[in-house]
């Protein structure tokens, strides 16, 4: 392959409801775009224009690799999804050091550090759980709607919350604070539906990544990440969730192509450590 660091670089991300594509060129993203789409032909299809366009011999892979034609694996370099995460919620950040928390169909907790990954935590609840109930309790297909909705809507119509209990606080939750979400539904009006789901997903993921970041001694870089982070109703739940466990979340630009941005970063950065060691494999 050539050792030229500002060829373009191809990524591909393949999740569990998305396939996200990403041109980078020396370090900067160029062209993103996504497809609701897993199949390996829309895949290669997509590959295929891209290739031609830019002309390149640097393609990456991340994230579900299973059945993948042999004519595709043998010209791709896979970064391991935990990796892609790290990179590319650090690269959009410009942080050297911070938890990376990727919420797609679940979610992921990541600590990136001293240009390392680590998976330290996460949960099924994410951009999955709020498809599934928004389909099941609200008849809605559509994210951005749902997220309009929830903006005009009051979960406290929906939870349990502490001065349900007859409670003014209880250690550092306020009486407003949710006691059980879903445990206390007054209200059947859409919009409360849709805050009570919202907010059920961004409490749960909150809480969890603020958890992991205070072990980390990581609580003030709270990197927030995926498509879901995209949600205006998702933010102001885990900045409550921030102020509760004195942890500050960040959102980033373009969040929701962090994973398939940050194969790429990823895959540049080992290949100028190998140039830089003399390593030809690169």
């Amino acid at each position: 392959m050539s050792s030229n660091l500002d060829a373009p670089i191809i990524a591909i991300d393949r999740g569990a409801t998305f396939t996200d594509f990403a041109i980078v060129e020396s370090g900067d993203l160029k062209e993103t775009f996504s497809l609701e789409n897993r199949s390996w032909a829309a895949i290669q299809s997509a590959y295929s224009r891209l290739q031609a366009k830019h002309q390149t011999d640097h393609i990456v892979f991340s994230g579900c690799a299973t059945g993948m034609p042999a004519a595709l694996q043998e010209r791709i370099n896979i970064i391991a999804e935990i990796d892609a995460i790290g990179f590319g919620g650090a690269a959009l950040a410009k942080s050297s050091r911070c938890v990376v928390v990727s919420m797609g169909t679940g979610t992921a907790v990541v600590h990136f550090n001293q240009n390392r990954a680590k998976h330290v935590g996460g949960s099924g609840v994410g951009g999955g759980t709020i498809k599934g109930l928004a389909s099941l309790i609200c008849g809605l297909d559509d994210p951005l709607q749902l997220d309009a909705l929830a903006m005009q809507g009051n979960a406290s119509n929906i939870n349990l919350t502490i001065s349900d209990l007859g409670y003014e606080e209880i250690s550092f939750l306020g009486a407003d604070m949710t006691a059980s979400n879903f445990a206390a539904v007054k209200s059947q009006k859409t919009e409360d539906l849709a805050a009570g789901i919202l907010r059920l997903v961004g409490e749960t993921v909150g809480i969890i990544a603020s958890i992991c970041a205070r072990e980390l001694n990581c609580g003030e870089n709270i990197v927030m990440v995926g498509k879901v982070a995209r949600s205006a109703y998702i933010r102001q739940i885990l900045d409550l969730v921030g102020k509760l466990y004195q942890t500050r979340f960040h959102y980033p630009d373009n969040p929701g192509v962090a994973t398939v941005y940050g194969a790429a970063v990823k895959y540049g950065y080992d290949r100028t450590a190998g140039l830089k060691s003399g390593r030809s494999d690169q």
